[in-house]
């Protein structure tokens, strides 16, 4: 039943948050307000929102920083829920983007910069202090306290407005924002009775570092594909693979048994931009090292690499310089962390790390900043012991958080845990054949239609879910069904764009 405030925006307290001193409070009534659309973030406008908009600064004691929390009030209709929204890349929160949605849907929201700032594409305003050391306060915020704090703000603000405790709190991120729920089921497992974390960029200090394998590669064979070779590789793996599963549908449903070589193509004659290109032994060595994910010096794996089919324009990223020479191009978040936080050097050139300086940054950032960022503590007991429910999912197709590495942590959680059968008590995982990172980019597969809701009729009905809807968002708005890991949505027959076609198993 919606439920109204108890007293005005006007009047709402500093917060106590343990650990932290609040150093102001500014509250502000918001009627028809609108949240414009920002893709790839939010793909449609927010309008009509009354809202208590409230901002709250903090600091912590030792620390030089300043942390902005801000918490949306619906001043109508509140359904008596809290919900933390999370970030991307480097940033801690999105404010307006996530708190717009989420207001809408009744639910009182928070989000924080985590004292950070809002640029999800460097950490350079905050990572290293003015004599060229890393910002360890800062790493911290960005990492768990932030979490913590504007968690008890939201709560306690929910709390005060409508004069009684929200009756379920909730954690809903995806990449940055998923490691972020991450965090507080292994630091804080009495936060939030239900925690959304989509492609979870748990592992951080080593899958950052392995980002940046592909460009180690090609600077290592001096060869730099185009954007159409890649696409011709993954094109190929999913032409070999995709009727494995009974459906030709463009979608690798099994990767991990797609047993593409990106080798066999060598010699092949392809059509680019009206120019045929013949595949080279190096360029195929560059996609094989890439799916295969970085090696040491003995070819024992380090970390995983991305599944055949996947896309791999964003770790393979090339790009042509004035004279027409191609270069390679490192995603931002892999080039940022080694410039910033393992050379400690705004300048660091990247396209100088060999094989053997890749190994070096890859245990550097593991020994360093793991105990910090990690976020893959596969001991959940204490978060289950408190009774919450966790729903994780990514994309098969992610090409920035290697699935293989999302897998493992199920796996080790299950070994810990007590097997499959008591840890499905309280997390559930979710992969997607076909979906690139977040739900974004070249997303070929079906989506999952409203994890975030399956995750709440888990936690308030008990209703736990074996499988989740999805579309396929290109038009024919085909059908499918994601299935509860290990289970794979398996074709029974019928109309293959039907979701009654499909079957966990």
């Amino acid at each position: 039943m919606p439920m109204s405030h108890q007293i005005d925006c006007s009047h709402l307290s500093a917060p106590h948050v343990p650990g932290a001193t609040v150093l102001s409070i500014n509250a502000t009534e918001r009627w028809n307000y609108s949240v414009p659309a920002t893709p790839p973030f939010l793909l449609s406008p927010v309008q009509n929102l009354n809202i208590c908009d409230v901002t709250v600064s903090l600091t912590h004691a030792g620390a030089e920083n300043q942390v902005t929390v801000k918490v949306w009030l619906p001043l109508q209709d509140w359904n008596g829920r809290f919900q933390a929204t999370g970030g991307s890349g480097y940033a801690a929160g999105e404010f307006d983007l996530t708190l717009g949605p989420t207001v809408k849907n009744g639910y009182s929201a928070v989000s924080t910069d985590a004292g950070v700032g809002l640029n999800a594409l460097s950490p350079g305003s905050w990572a290293l202090n003015t004599d060229g050391s890393v910002n360890f306060d800062a790493l911290i915020d960005f990492s768990y306290r932030s979490v913590h704090d504007m968690a008890i703000v939201g709560k306690e603000l929910t709390r005060q407005f409508y004069g009684t405790k929200p009756k379920y709190s909730y954690w809903n991120g995806c990449s940055t924002g998923g490691r972020q729920g991450m965090a507080a089921a292994q630091r804080y497992p009495d936060l939030f009775d239900g925690i959304l974390a989509g492609a979870p960029a748990i592992n951080w200090a080593k899958y950052v570092v392995a980002e940046q394998w592909p460009q180690t590669v090609m600077q290592q064979e001096l060869t730099f594909p185009s954007t159409c070779e890649l696409k011709f590789f993954s094109d190929a793996a999913i032409k070999e693979c995709d009727e494995m599963d009974g459906v030709k549908d463009g979608i690798i449903t099994d990767p991990e048994n797609c047993l593409y070589d990106p080798l066999e193509s060598v010699g092949q004659v392809i059509e680019c931009e009206g120019q045929k290109i013949t595949i080279t032994n190096s360029t195929a060595t560059i996609v094989k090292k890439t799916l295969q994910g970085p090696l040491d010096p003995y070819g024992r794996p380090l970390w995983y690499g991305l599944n055949a089919g996947a896309p791999l324009d964003n770790l393979v990223n090339t790009t042509t310089e004035i004279n027409g020479t191609r270069t390679g191009n490192p995603f931002f978040v892999n080039d940022q962390w080694i410039k910033y936080f393992l050379a400690r050097d705004p300048d660091y050139n990247t396209e100088q790390i060999n094989y053997n300086t890749f190994l070096d940054l890859f245990w550097q950032s593991y020994t360093e900043y793991d105990s910090i960022i990690g976020t893959d503590d596969a001991d959940l007991s204490s978060f289950h012991h408190h009774g919450g429910k966790l729903l994780m999912w990514q994309g098969l197709s992610d090409q920035l958080i290697f699935p293989g590495g999302t897998i493992d942590y199920r796996n080790r959680v299950e070994r810990l845990m007590g097997g499959e059968n008591r840890t499905n008590d309280f997390f559930r995982l979710f992969l997607a054949p076909g979906v690139d990172h977040c739900a974004a980019g070249t997303t070929i597969g079906a989506i999952p239609n409203d994890p975030f809701e399956a995750l709440v009729d888990w936690v308030e009905q008990g209703d736990a879910p074996n499988m989740i809807p999805a579309t396929i968002n290109d038009g024919t708005q085909a059908e499918r069904i994601i299935c509860s890991y290990p289970q794979v949505a398996t074709y029974i027959g019928g109309n293959a764009d039907c979701a009654a076609s499909y079957t966990c198993a």
